[in-house]
């Protein structure tokens, strides 16, 4: 064992001067919480926070397990399990660094007392093998004076799931070699998991014995082949900025780490690196998590998908509830799918308001099938569509169609609703809720009009009839989007009259003040552009976005992100990069004060899209695009920005510079640039140039 040891702790990388496949983090930290939540390591079954070996006054790790749920006098809670990453504690500091390989998924870490006590470790939340982990390590006795052997941990929940583990350490104190007395330990935890049941003691022992005998070294080379592979359709580089390089790695890192491809997969707002909204399942997931994988790796997509499919009961109960028909799912599930929002909570200056979002923020019904619309686009297939994932999108259609309210002119209105700008409350006809309706309802019936009975092919014509008469906030006079009904009427308040951006406005205005005004906490108008731009009138982007660009505070952390890709797409570069930086720093910087309850997983999301979506200009409209569409838009200042997506089943190697892409593929690839007409590229691949250049 201790031969294995020193051999997994010999593959250490040298991180370079300032690599970009590796985070340092200075040990202790400066940032505490914020690192452990930065450090978390994850395989889509278990997460575990990154926090340093030694018990502190921080307490051991907390070690978070997908899907499984434990309900408190709070509400539903996603489940937290002792760690299994705690060794000895130690009276002083230990000081070193901590650093995360990104190309692996190992965390490495080398410290040192002012006793003279060292501790050299490695570990690792197996890819191949999702529940298993491993530690290793090397150091004085003082650290490693752990108890050894195999220990049983079995917890159950009172929603009935639960968590069955296997923790086994050895332990090596080195007495009688020649290489000294430091002690080698390694420990292999395997977990099984249910959310539903207690799991079996005979699989987390299976697991278990597969691991002991693989061995570390072996498990180590699995683990970096794994990463490899992932790595091989997903990684983007931009060459230029090393920084942003590695952020956008890091955010890919997590993203991809913590969805498993396999079953189903609910992903809370914090994924697994911490417990901020309780593991719940927000729209956050649908619409800046599950894009990236669809373009990715499909397989863990369609896991997120087959949570939403497994919730349908639950999504047609709530909409029943409420009167209406089809599916309408709630803004914050878990465990059933049941709504499991909070109606109260206490807010910066220490008042008790209402969340009403609950009631409200509807748009995630569409989300939903938008989302299911995003992977078969880019699988460049209508078999989900046609099968699990139709119901996704024809049982919210015909929540819509129940849902909206006709005038005396036949015009279809939304009432009482709140749209991702959450400063504003039970509004009238919301453009963003509106139309992403509308779109909902052409795209079911897009699904039904295919393959459908005659009875079905008559309510899909009349989800188009609903549809185009769903008010949708565009006026031609004023050549931009309303938000919602009477919003021009608000006080005309200007973000840059309260404060610097990113800012949370109704901390700073009161919850009144800002209501009143046309401060907004992200742009919903913005939104449709980024999500649905075929819907929206060709060339409103610029008009809309001088309108809502200085109105909105960038309070929520998914804003920033979603206006760099906009200003990409104008052709804005300097205020799109800047913008992309904030995106980036808000879990590096923590500049939301709140990344030690876990890292922002849609803002991961979203950092990958404004470089896919804006900067390089991937444009998708459903399952039968003929070609990728491409129109880049590409700083001075960075060489060439280099993305590898999945497309139609194949992977696509993309480098974009300024006069056009270079693309390499597999297979004979249609592909259209700049507006250009369709070019086919033959393998290996070709330079690609937009009209004019």
């Amino acid at each position: 064992m201790a031969e294995a040891v020193r051999a997994v702790l010999a593959m250490r990388p040298d991180p370079g001067a300032g690599s970009p496949w590796y985070l340092v983090v200075d040990d202790p930290s400066s940032q505490p919480g914020v690192d452990e939540s930065l450090l978390s390591l994850a395989d889509g079954v278990t997460g575990t926070r990154g926090s340093p070996e030694e018990e502190g006054p921080g307490g051991p790790p907390g070690v978070f397990v997908a899907g499984v749920y434990e309900r408190g006098a709070h509400g539903e809670s996603l489940l937290e399990v002792p760690s299994w990453a705690t060794l000895a504690a130690h009276d002083g500091p230990l000081v070193g660094t901590r650093l995360l390989d990104l190309r692996a998924g190992v965390l490495w870490r080398e410290v040192r007392g002012e006793d003279g006590s060292t501790l050299r470790s490695a570990r690792w939340a197996c890819l191949a093998r999702p529940g298993t982990n491993v530690l290793v390590a090397l150091g004085t006795s003082e650290v490693l004076e752990v108890k050894t052997g195999s220990e049983l941990v079995e917890l159950h929940t009172s929603t009935g799931g639960g968590v069955t583990a296997i923790v086994e350490t050895v332990r090596d104190d080195g007495r009688g070699r020649p290489e000294g007395h430091d002690t080698h330990l390694a420990r292999v935890s395997t977990f099984a998991t249910s959310s539903r049941r207690s799991p079996s003691k005979k699989v987390a022992a299976a697991a278990h014995e597969r691991a002991r005998q693989a061995g570390l070294v072996a498990l180590l080379d699995e683990q970096r082949t794994a990463w490899d592979e992932r790595w091989s359709e997903a990684d983007i580089e931009i060459d230029g900025d090393d920084e942003l390089t590695r952020s956008v790695r890091l955010a890919l890192f997590h993203l991809m780490s913590s969805v498993p491809d396999r079953g189903e997969a609910g992903v809370g707002a914090r994924g697994l690196s911490g417990g901020d909204y309780a593991g719940h399942v927000f729209w956050d997931a649908d619409m800046f998590v599950m894009p990236v994988l669809a373009a990715t790796h499909p397989a863990a997509a369609r896991t997120m998908l087959e949570y939403r499919i497994r919730r349908l009961p639950a999504a047609r109960r709530w909409a029943a509830a409420s009167g209406r028909k089809g599916a309408r799912f709630p803004w914050e599930s878990g465990l059933d799918g049941s709504d499991v929002t909070p109606r109260s909570a206490v807010d910066g200056r220490g008042e008790v308001v209402a969340i009403r979002t609950g009631l409200m923020e509807e748009h995630i019904t569409a989300d939903v099938a938008w989302a299911a619309w995003q992977l078969a686009s880019w699988q460049g297939s209508w078999d989900f569509l046609d099968g699990p994932g139709r119901r996704l999108v024809t049982e919210t259609a015909r929540y819509w169609a129940s849902r909206v309210r006709h005038d005396d002119a036949g015009r279809a209105h939304i009432d009482h609703v709140i749209g991702p700008d959450e400063y504003h409350e039970d509004v009238e006809d919301n453009a963003y809720t509106n139309q992403m309706a509308a779109w909902n309802l052409r795209r079911a019936a897009d699904v039904v009009l295919r393959r459908g009975s005659d009875a079905e092919r008559g309510e899909a014509r009349a989800w188009r009839a609903v549809a185009d008469a769903v008010v949708d906030g565009w006026d031609p006079v004023l050549g931009r989007h309303h938000q919602f009904v009477g919003f021009d009427a608000l006080e005309p308040l200007l973000v840059a009259d309260v404060g610097p951006v990113p800012l949370a406005a109704d901390r700073v205005l009161g919850h009144a003040r800002v209501a009143a005004s046309q401060v907004i906490k992200q742009a919903d108008v913005l939104m449709l552009h980024h999500v649905i731009p075929e819907a929206v009138p060709a060339g409103s982007l610029a008009a809309d976005m001088d309108y809502y660009l200085p109105r909105t505070a960038h309070g929520s952390s998914l804003s920033p992100a979603v206006h760099a890709s906009l200003l990409a797409r104008l052709g804005r570069l300097d205020e799109a990069v800047a913008y992309l930086d904030m995106a980036r720093r808000i879990d590096l910087d923590d500049t939301t004060g709140s990344t030690a309850g876990g890292l922002h997983l849609a803002t991961l999301g979203g950092l990958w899209q404004a470089l896919v979506m804006g900067f390089a200009g991937v444009r998708l409209t459903g399952p039968d695009d003929d070609a990728l569409v491409l129109d880049p838009h590409i700083p001075d200042a960075w060489r060439e920005l280099r993305l590898r997506l999945r497309w139609h089943g194949h992977v696509v190697r993309l480098g974009c510079r300024g006069g056009g892409v270079e693309v390499q593929c597999s297979v004979p690839l249609r592909v259209r640039v700049g507006g250009a007409p369709a070019t086919v590229v033959e393998p290996p691949g070709a330079w690609v140039a937009p009209p004019g250049a």
